[in-house]
């Protein structure tokens, strides 16, 4: 008998084991070629999504505290890119009120991101607000998912609920929790909502599956609400031509840091207005005493009860003390 009748035997004589065995390598064989035939076509799918979404954007930075809204232009400057959007990026709870002037909410939406731009983020159409009749003093912008969810349209009155910006996050043991400190109530009028054929109505620079839910504000009505004039905490750039990584460190300055240099002079002004609390450019003993040291106001006065410490008479101590 020969090697090959042998195994042709063995095949025939144990046939229901050896079908099971065949069986099963065929099954795993399609699933395992399904499932990277899926794999690679969600991959491609949800990046093809994510292009889609940022539209023009090509680098973004997002960072945890305000800085300068004039970096941007200093990227542009530097050849960094040629376009860079200075952008304010919060989270916010969207109420819609019943109508008739009642407090009953008709519809609430929470996780919505607020996006405070200006007219570069619009690069091909003209800003929203440029159509609206009311300006963009007090109005906003939807994309359509959002203005579906809520069931309102152009002239209707929507409330935001955010987070006010703070030094010491809410969560620390020093940070502020009351209400008035966390959270900014504001309400607005819809200036209109976004067609699901523009490029902005899809925009998100979260790599998630659930459409987003935009609310678009003019930049400087933000600033201005929020008490952060000129700053901004993200930059959206399109057109790279260098990593922007490399531009940043070139540009950054102090005051992206949050940070303030301060002379002699400066500090003595600082220091004085936080002590004055009346505002009548002198410090009396109830203001000063345990607070400034009282060699410093022996010094200015030359050993003599002092009734009042002056503006002048700090700085001067102070400037000739650091000369």
């Amino acid at each position: 008998m020969t090697l090959k009748r042998l195994r042709l035997r063995n095949l025939l004589y144990h046939w229901r084991g050896n079908l099971a065995v065949f069986l099963g390598v065929v099954v795993g064989t399609t699933v395992l070629t399904g499932a990277r035939l899926v794999g690679d076509s969600l991959q491609g799918s949800l990046r093809e999504q994510a292009l889609r979404r940022l539209d023009w954007v090509d680098e973004a930075l997002v960072a945890p505290r305000f800085f300068r809204q004039a970096l941007a232009d200093d990227l542009i400057g530097s050849k960094a890119a040629e376009r860079v959007c200075p952008v304010i990026l919060l989270q916010a709870t969207v109420v819609v009120r019943q109508k008739g002037g009642g407090r009953a909410i008709a519809h609430q939406v929470r996780g919505v991101t607020v996006m405070g731009v200006d007219e570069r983020f619009w690069p091909s159409r003209s800003s929203p607000w440029s159509s609206s009749a009311k300006g963009d003093g007090d109005s906003l912008v939807l994309n359509s998912t959002l203005a579906g969810l809520l069931e309102v349209s152009a002239g209707d009155q929507v409330s935001l609920r955010l987070q006010k910006p703070a030094a010491i996050p809410k969560e620390t043991m020093l940070g502020r929790r009351d209400d008035s400190a966390v959270v900014e109530k504001w309400t607005l009028s819809v200036a209109g909502v976004l067609s699901t054929e523009d490029a902005a109505d899809r925009f998100s620079l979260r790599p998630e599956m659930e459409a987003p839910r935009t609310v678009f504000l003019p930049l400087h009505v933000l600033q201005n609400r929020l008490g952060l004039a000129g700053r901004c905490n993200a930059l959206l750039a399109g057109e790279v031509h260098t990593p922007l990584a490399e531009s940043l460190r070139a540009n950054l300055q102090l005051a992206d840091w949050g940070l303030v240099l301060q002379g002699p002079q400066q500090w003595v002004e600082t220091l004085f207005r936080r002590l004055d609390t009346n505002h009548d450019d002198k410090l009396q003993p109830r203001e000063w005493r345990d607070r400034l040291a009282g060699s410093v106001v022996e010094s200015i006065h030359s050993g003599r009860n002092p009734v009042s410490v002056s503006y002048t008479h700090l700085r001067a101590h102070e400037t000739g003390r650091n000369l």
